[in-house]
């Protein structure tokens, strides 16, 4: 930020990134421009240069792309401003209508600041830019024939999007608004040093812009100098976090160690340095001195005495300058394996920017004893699938030729990203299963921090070597400059290929030093006394329940091998499929290449159920042998160190060791703790037996109130003694029959193709949702709907559907069950087989409730009822498939079989074919399922949108068929095309006021309210978007300020409309939870609370939505999963009339970590400006 004036800054978007998370940033900038005395000599110590590529590469990259687009264009229609009033010429450019103009120059003042820049293209909105053979080109959109005003794009030689990058476009958007030439509901965007086109809405970049920049003038306007003075700065970042945007990070790290913060020890987090404040203990050294009865309510002791002892220690660091370190009870090292002359030492590097899904491992590095390095490398997916079996191949048979010998690596990112490799990759299975189940890689980290304490502030690699005198040769500082040195790396490649060798050979010195690291860190741990000791007893121990589990098939350790077993047959089974890719010409035909793609698709569908299978085993085990804090940032588990058992157990009852016993235990929730799991849910209790070596018993959820969670385990009396210290959840649905079914359709579909090297056959509904083909009609086109009725252009599409799929995209109100059971009455009075499946029953049952209310007999409609339903059904609900087939085989006319997908698997259901299926929630149904189950079907009717709840899957698949059945069919598109279905536009249920945001926030402002939606109203409410902000600190999952304010509007609401017309929705279980004991206590017992999981498809006059999270730093999750655009959309669009959002105001004050942060604050700072 500079003053040019009293009257004027300027200011660029690095300056946005700063003020957006942090004042002291913004308040020492200004002060250093005010010059106020001692500011400008204390800052300048400190100053870091801007690290980047030099300008040369990046005016490279531009300069190619300025020739690629003239030769495109044509002078005439690609200019570049050359006069000295390049503003005023940008704009005269514009009103001339020039297509392109490169380099152009926009400027935009708002009160005392002012922005200016120079977009790389402003491209008229009747214009797309795209990619031809490798040459940026520019061409005609015929959709948008009619558009006016200018598109922005910028260039940028990063192969990536970064948070500052979107605020630059961002600006140049809001400076074409401000001048009247901005594109209306257009895309902006970038063009990135890997050829690729990245493409915001504006929706999604430019609030989130204001929202920063809002900070900044209000810091400015009326500014007083005396304010500024050196003695009334803060000269640190509230937060660690914000000092990777910070202009002086080396200040705020002196100035933290000069007053002595709490932030200085390592793992203590913000809410502990909270409540430690509060109680008196402020400092560093002040926790040191700390005596054990100071410890503040809510701290469990262990983790007080824990943090006391590791102030302590860095404390004497700091009076001594000496670094000392502490020997645990019970060391880890005790199992520490003992030397091998075969050890291997594994590092791997990743790039989370790569242009595709998952990012990229792109370096595997191993030193053996002798030091030597080895490398494999990867620039792209396949070259990562074979670096990765190189590695393990290589790795898996020194290890099998020497039973000694072990892999080892400093903490859990290598185990865990070998098994993503397996699954996104399928190779290596075995040799990945077998390295895991012989415990042949080794965590050092988690050896040290289950065997001793540093006087360091962290326990991370680099802070380790100054005990065991290691000296790096890279110029690499950290993972993340690895990052950043890789994306420079990538933007090099082209224009300077010597200069990308430099950078990848710097990256490989840091990967290599990681690796010899921990080399020398094992040979450190192995030197401390009582290191291997225990190491025969516990390998005998393990080699025991071995034994024991290989004879019992219900063990869990002997699933997880049957699985892996069962999943190397399937992958047996597809081998002829794999065998057609063999050498395929990528690139050589981009329609091949897309048939190809599918056929992955289709071969890997055979093993998604028992990936999916095998990937929750090892899960299983990786958070069994997971170290604490990896377990507090893993949502799906919960550390409950000093839990209580509800009921003291007599060891002296004479009870067999082995006897099965169910305890009980008690734990309230620590300070910074997030509980995700839910009331029943089933669990794995973790528990330590000895030198930090885990096991697990099963057990469950029983109760949560507010901060406290009771859970039972099931144990042994033997076991009992021993304490747990961590549950997670046991979420394991099995595949059951539709396993089976999706093999058999989907080698049937392969063996009806033969091979991609040919069209795919038509006449078959699954591989035309896999090819995305549009609806194959017997006669004529898809009609154009006229007004608000879909109803006739619908039935007339699946009337004339053969063998084939449709779409509908229904957004929230739309009367999506409607169109639906409607057209299924339509079918079944034609005498039509029709399949209702969903992925939940009361999905389904919905629908076929739908369908009686269309006119269709109870006596035509069967489902099985769902287990421990006890409930009576308006329709036949036959006890089992073999009674439902019996029941189907009588029917003389139309009928309707509702079910989830295991029914439509069922061999019995299969014997004959459906006319139709319905998939309703079709965005949240596998498209595995889809396979599955359309081998029974002639014709597939999606029902859904996937701008609503999504398919959730345990990770990343080859293939992508880790998508939903809708979201595969829709590919990139937010709105359905007309080509292929029908995109309800409008909506029934959301008075105009509630659906305006919801249209701006998911369906690019075109879903708009029925008439008589508008009539709708609460007496004396105006309809709309109500905004409640609640004033609070420290809250992360749970906010009582929130709950009690919740209480007062629903006593308001209730009071006008009735408790059956208010919902309360909430993102996290716990406040979810604390609604509900104050709604009862309040005796509004009627009024329904949830997550919006609960409540899709639900609807009331009044919804009341809490966020609960105090800021973007303490939302657990962050504010990806808070402000999720599909999740928002659900809960604000349960309301007919009017909405409430209650929040804390400084939930929007974010540091823009990544892309999505920018995404996220941007809806909420939207949706803001659309309240009453």
């Amino acid at each position: 930020m500079r003053k040019v004036s009293d009257d004027l800054w300027v200011y660029n978007t690095r300056d946005l990134m700063r003020a957006s998370s942090c004042d002291h940033c913004t308040r020492l900038a200004i002060a250093r421009e005010l010059d106020v005395p001692g500011v400008k000599a204390l800052v300048e110590q400190f100053e870091v240069p801007v690290a980047g590529l030099p300008v040369t590469y990046g005016q490279k990259f531009e300069s190619e792309l300025e020739a690629e687009l003239l030769a495109s264009l044509g002078s005439g229609n690609f200019r570049r401003p050359e006069g000295s009033a390049v503003i005023a010429e940008t704009i005269e450019l514009m009103k001339a209508g020039i297509p392109v103009i490169y380099q152009g120059s926009l400027e935009h003042q708002i009160g005392l600041v002012k922005f200016s820049g120079r977009p790389d293209f402003l491209v008229r909105a009747d214009y797309d830019l795209a990619f031809v053979d490798g040459k940026l080109t520019a061409h005609l959109a015929a959709h948008r024939s009619d558009a006016t005003g200018y598109i922005a794009w910028d260039a940028k030689l990063a192969g990536s999007p970064k948070p500052h990058y979107l605020l630059q476009v961002a600006l140049y958007v809001d400076a074409l608004a401000a001048i009247g030439l901005k594109a209306q509901g257009a895309h902006h965007g970038l063009i990135l040093g890997g050829r690729t086109l990245a493409t915001y809405e504006e929706g999604e970049i430019v609030p989130a812009m204001r929202q920063a920049r809002s900070y900044i003038l209000d810091a400015i306007e009326g500014i007083d100098a005396t304010d500024y003075s050196l003695e009334s700065l803060a000269l640190h970042c509230d937060s660690a976090d914000s000092c990777k945007v910070c202009e002086y990070p080396g200040l705020c790290d002196h100035n933290r160690r000069e007053i002595d913060h709490l932030v200085q020890v390592a793992g203590i987090n913000k809410s502990q340095i909270e409540k430690l404040k509060k109680s008196g203990i402020a400092t560093m050294t002040a926790l040191a001195e700390a005596a054990a009865d100071a410890r503040p309510d809510g701290f469990v002791p262990a983790t007080f005495d824990k943090l006391r002892s590791q102030a302590r220690l860095q404390n004497d660091y700091k009076v001594t300058g000496s670094h000392s370190w502490e020997l645990l009870e019970d060391p880890e090292i005790g199992v520490l394996p003992p030397a091998s002359p075969n050890d291997i030492f594994f590092d791997m590097e990743g790039f989370p920017y790569f242009v595709e899904r998952g990012g990229l491992e792109y370096l595997f590095g191993a030193v053996t004893r002798d030091k030597q390095f080895y490398p494999w490398w990867a620039h792209n997916r396949d070259q990562e699938a074979d670096a990765f079996a190189g590695f393990v191949k290589w790795a898996y048979d020194k290890l099998q030729a020497d039973p000694t010998a072990h892999i080892y690596h400093y903490a859990p990112y290598e185990v865990t990203a070998l098994n993503r490799m397996v699954a996104r990759h399928g190779v290596m299975a075995d040799e990945v299963a077998w390295l895991l189940s012989e415990d042949k890689l080794i965590d050092l980290y988690k050896v040290i921090r289950g065997s001793i304490m540093i006087s360091q502030p962290s326990y991370s690699i680099k802070k380790l070597e100054v005990f065991y005198d290691f000296a790096r040769k890279s110029k690499v500082v950290d993972a993340g400059s690895s990052i950043e040195q890789y994306d420079q790396h990538c933007q090099l490649v082209e224009s300077d290929p010597a200069e990308a060798a430099a950078v990848l050979q710097m990256i490989s010195d840091y990967n290599e030093d990681d690796c010899v690291s921990t080399l020398e860190l094992y040979n450190w741990l192995a030197g401390m006394p009582g290191a291997h000791a225990k190491y025969d007893t516990f390998r005998s121990a393990v080699a025991s329940k071995k034994a024991e589990w290989a004879t019992d098939p219900e063990d869990e350790d002997s699933a997880t091998n049957k699985a892996e077993r069962e999943l190397a047959e399937l992958q047996h089974a597809t081998d002829n499929m794999a065998a057609a890719l063999d050498g395929w010409p990528w690139g050589e035909d981009p329609d091949a290449d897309y048939r190809a793609k599918v056929w992955q698709a289709l071969m890997h569908s055979v093993l998604f159920y028992k990936r999916e299978e095998v990937i929750h085993w090892r899960e299983r085990r990786i958070r069994r042998d997971s170290t604490t804090d990896n377990l507090h940032r893993d949502r799906k588990a919960l550390v409950v160190e000093g839990c209580v058992a509800e009921t003291e157990l007599d060891f002296e009852l004479g009870l067999d060791a082995r006897t099965k016993i169910t305890v009980a235990y008690t734990y309230d929730l620590e300070p910074g703790q997030t509980n995700f799991l839910k009331s029943g849910e089933k669990i794995y209790v973790r528990y330590n037996y000895g030198a930090n070596q885990h096991e697990l018993d099963k057990g469950k959820i029983v109760s949560i109130h507010g901060d406290q969670i009771t859970f039972q385990r099931v144990t042994t009396v033997a076991n009992s003694e021993f304490a747990p210290n961590a549950i997670f959840e046991d979420k394991l649905i099995p595949a059951g029959g539709k396993q089976e079914a999706v093999k058999a359709h989907a080698l049937a579909l392969a063996g009806a193709w033969r091979s991609p090297r040919y069209e795919a056959p038509e006449g078959h509904p699954a591989l035309d949702l896999l090819l995305r083909r549009e609806p194959n009609l017997k006669h004529g086109r898809l009609l154009v709907v006229e007004g608000d009725d879909y109803l006739p252009a619908l039935i007339h599409a699946v009337e004339n559907l053969d063998h084939s799929v449709l779409a509908v995209q229904g957004p929230p109100g739309s009367g999506k069950t409607y169109l639906g059971s409607r057209t299924i009455a339509h079918l079944v009075a034609q005498g039509k087989r029709i399949g209702v499946v969903a992925n939940s029953h009361s999905a389904v049952e919905n629908l076929l409730a739908g369908c009686i209310e269309a006119g269709i007999s109870n006596e035509q409609i069967a489902k099985q009822k769902k287990k421990d339903d006890p409930g009576m059904k308006p329709w036949t609900t036959p006890s089992a498939y073999p009674a439902l087939g019996n029941w189907r085989a009588k029917q003389q006319g139309g009928y309707v079989i509702g079910g989830t997908a295991w029914t439509f698997c069922a061999a019995k259901i299969l014997e004959e074919d459906f006319d139709y299926i319905f998939i309703d929630e079709a965005a949240q149904f596998s498209l595995v399922d889809a396979i599955a189950i359309g081998q029974g079907s002639k014709n597939m009717v999606l029902l859904g949108d996937p701008q609503q709840l999504t398919q959730v899957v345990q990770a990343v698949h080859p293939g992508g068929v880790d998508n939903s059945a809708l979201g595969h069919f829709m590919g990139e598109q937010a709105i359905l095309d007309d080509e292929h279905g029908f995109f309800i536009e409008v909506t029934r249920r959301m008075h105009p006021a509630v659906n305006k945001p919801v249209s701006w926030l998911a369906y690019e402002g075109r879903l708009h309210s029925h008439a008589d939606a508008s009539l709708r109203s609460i007496e004396h409410i105006t309809p709309g978007l109500a905004l409640v902000p609640v004033e609070h600190l420290g809250n992360s999952a749970h906010s009582e300020e929130e709950v009690a304010k919740v209480i007062e509007l629903t006593a308001q609401l209730s009071a006008k409309v009735g408790e059956d017309e208010v919902l309360i929705v909430a993102p996290y279980n716990a406040q979810v939870d604390s609604i509900r004991d104050a709604l009862d206590a309040n005796g509004f017992n009627q009024v329904q609370v949830g997550t919006v999981d609960k409540f899709q498809g639900r609807e009331a006059m009044a919804v009341i939505i809490s966020l609960a999270a105090s800021s973007a730093e303490d939302a657990p999750r962050g504010l990806e999963f808070l402000l999720d655009r599909n999740r928002m959309n659900v809960a604000l669009s349960r309301a007919k009339t009017n909405s409430y959002l209650v929040y804390s105001p400084t939930l929007i004050r974010s540091r823009f970590t990544n892309v999505e942060d920018v995404k996220a604050v941007s809806r909420l700072a939207g949706l803001l400006e659309f309240a009453n």
